[in-house]
């Protein structure tokens, strides 16, 4: 029993020390985040709501907003380099998530090769287009990113809503003999659309998405 309780504290330390390290690099970082941060990227009070075969849901609310966040996590034979390769690189959305109703993506700026400022234009049934303009840094195999709403109307020429609320994180780690990859989220694409179906809606995508990326990296390794 006592072995068994010093396991479980030496696992709680190695995973606040990770997250320390984990906040201390992003803000760091030339790019600011929102207050509500480290609740995503903590790993308390995640709430398991679907399982599905290798894929995990969990989320937890933001007390203050009423938004929630989530956390998926999914359990891969690919290598972990090739993940987060895959998920670093927002020019190729349309291809890697086919599922997702991203109609067009790019880079504006690349400030070096960890750090970009990128966009993704949603066109959702039912709902006006929207535009997703952020910044995103690279640090070994976590990505990492922040809506930006300072760009100006040259980037944003047919006037699409831009969402008020948007920054995740991608994170890949070995999980055994496995890959295990790690997708944080926290959005609100604006307008009337009520929290409830954000919710429903991203409680239904997240878990495609992170299907689609991992067969668009197994994709890429059988061609080679």
């Amino acid at each position: 029993m006592l072995y068994l309780i010093k396991y479980k504290n030496l696992i709680k330390i190695k995973n606040i020390v990770y997250y320390l390290l984990l906040v201390g690099f992003v803000f760091t970082s030339n790019h600011t985040y929102p207050e509500d941060w480290d609740i995503l990227q903590n790993n308390e009070d995640w709430e398991l709501i679907k399982n599905l075969e290798n894929i995990d849901v969990f989320t937890k609310k933001i007390i203050n907003s009423g938004l929630s966040v989530y956390k998926a996590e999914l359990l891969s034979t690919l290598p972990s380099e090739l993940l987060i390769q895959v998920a670093w690189e927002v020019e190729n959305s349309v291809e890697i998530f086919p599922n997702a109703f991203i109609i067009e993506a790019g880079i504006y700026s690349y400030y070096s090769d960890s750090s970009y400022t990128g966009y993704q234009v949603f066109d959702i049934p039912f709902l006006s287009k929207r535009l997703y303009q952020f910044d995103s840094i690279r640090k070994s195999n976590s990505v990492f990113w922040n809506s930006t709403h300072n760009l100006g109307n040259d980037l944003n020429p047919n006037n699409l809503m831009l969402p008020p609320i948007n920054f995740g994180s991608w994170h890949v780690k070995k999980s055994g003999d496995k890959s295990k990859l790690i997708y944080r989220l926290c959005t609100d694409p604006g307008g009337n659309v009520p929290l409830w179906i954000v919710d429903k809606a991203t409680q239904k995508y997240i878990p495609q998405m992170l299907k689609d990326l991992e067969k668009f990296a197994s994709n890429r390794l059988n061609s080679k």
